[in-house]
């Protein structure tokens, strides 16, 4: 079966704990707009249900008097204000801080004209909501990673432009431009995000605004930074002689399927052949008893065997890191996994959904590849995709 991209190196955090792709998080300076973000929606309820709870303002009376789309929209203008401003004093004086504030004031203008009704308030509004939403892309293209207060936020403003744009009376042409338009600003920023995503864990992790943060669908138990020692370094060089010594038997993959792994209608770059039996033999790090074999399919159509990938069981379980920092171990988190077949379907998407039929995984069991290809210029962790295509699969097999 094919899996998903692994980890390799280390991350620094708490011990114990996994470090996984911001996307899936909240960053710690983006806690006070998560709280705001979760206030409003109670603010809402006091100001259009409750409202003699309130002291008599004007300007609340006139958003409570507005239809029902361009309620929602100004509600939309204010929770994405409120959150910008709640990220500048986290972010001490910087380029972002700045930022954030003149977001939050072009939102706060928009959602004043708004539920005053200014002219042309309606496409102010619009610009204000498209803006902060494609803003997003600014900070993908230095490679940033979002957070989910972030795409929490993009959603709220999603909401308020198909508010702003198609209410329930708005003409069908009206409707469908609006709806396309909402979907192609949503379908670059989510598609940024996967670019910025999957590419984290191979990148220097930018300037240092929200760096670091692995690819995703990797989890990383957390480490302390330091060099191997000399033992961990003859640790991890008797690991990888012996799990070569171990794997020659199964160049063959006709030799695997006869010892037990699904290696069968072998495909890609990245094919992961399991052994049910060793999967579930109690044995960890076995060079005699890998749980997975890992082949690929050179271009003239022959396999070619890449390695092992070593296996746990149970979740949290973490794997015996006989090298230190060169042989770390990684789970996946947030994968989906579908029903009919049960089979490996990607990854939870950055609006937080699976595809259809399939439901999230938050954390895998931990696993480390072994490289037993000659050559590999990396042995634990990952493989350079350029060098494999190069040097491995473009040579005719021997």
């Amino acid at each position: 079966m094919n899996r998903l991209a692994h980890g390799g190196g280390h991350v620094e955090g708490a011990p114990g704990s996994y470090v996984g792709s911001l996307l899936y998080d909240v960053a710690p300076e983006h806690v006070p707009a998560l709280v705001v973000l979760a206030l409003l929606p109670l603010v809402a309820v006091l100001v259009h249900r409750l409202p003699a709870v309130l002291p008599p303002v004007p300007w609340l009376g006139r958003l409570r008097a507005l239809p029902a789309e361009r309620a929602l929209a100004a509600w939309a203008l204010v929770a994405s204000a409120a959150v910008h401003v709640a990220l500048v004093p986290t972010h001490g004086l910087s380029g972002w801080s700045f930022a954030f504030a003149a977001d939050a004031g072009l939102l706060g203008w928009a959602a004043h004209r708004l539920v005053t009704g200014r002219r042309r308030a309606g496409l102010t509004a619009a610009v204000a909501l498209g803006g902060s939403l494609l803003g997003l892309l600014a900070g993908l293209a230095a490679g940033h990673m979002p957070d989910q207060v972030a795409m929490a936020c993009k959603v709220v403003e999603v909401a308020g432009l198909l508010a702003l744009g198609a209410p329930v009376g708005a003409g069908r042409a009206r409707r469908v431009l609006t709806t396309s338009g909402v979907a192609a600003g949503t379908s670059l920023v989510v598609v940024g995000v996967w670019a910025v995503g999957l590419s984290a864990g191979h990148g220097d992790g930018g300037d240092g605004h929200h760096a670091g943060s692995p690819a995703l669908g990797v989890a990383m138990p957390a480490g302390d930074g330091e060099d191997p020692t000399v033992a961990q370094t003859a640790a991890a060089e008797d690991l990888y002689r012996s799990t070569v010594r171990s794997l020659a038997r199964y160049a063959d993959p006709a030799a695997a399927v006869a010892a037990g792994y699904k290696a069968t209608g072998i495909r890609g770059h990245d094919f992961h052949a399991d052994n049910p039996e060793y999967t579930k033999d109690d044995a960890t790090l076995d060079p005699d008893r890998p749980e997975t074999l890992v082949y690929a399919v050179r271009e003239d159509g022959t396999p070619v065997l890449l390695g092992a990938m070593y296996q746990v069981e149970g979740l949290r379980t973490h794997g015996p890191a006989v090298g230190g920092p060169l042989t770390t171990w990684h789970a996946h988190e947030q994968v989906c996994f579908g029903l009919l077949p049960p089979s490996l379907a990607g990854l939870t998407s950055p609006l937080g959904v699976c595809p259809a039929g399939s439901f999230t995984v938050a954390l895998t069991n931990e696993m480390i590849h072994v490289w037993t290809v000659p050559g590999a210029p990396q042995r634990f962790g990952d493989i350079d995709e350029g060098w494999l295509k190069e040097h491995v699969l473009a040579v005719p097999a021997p």
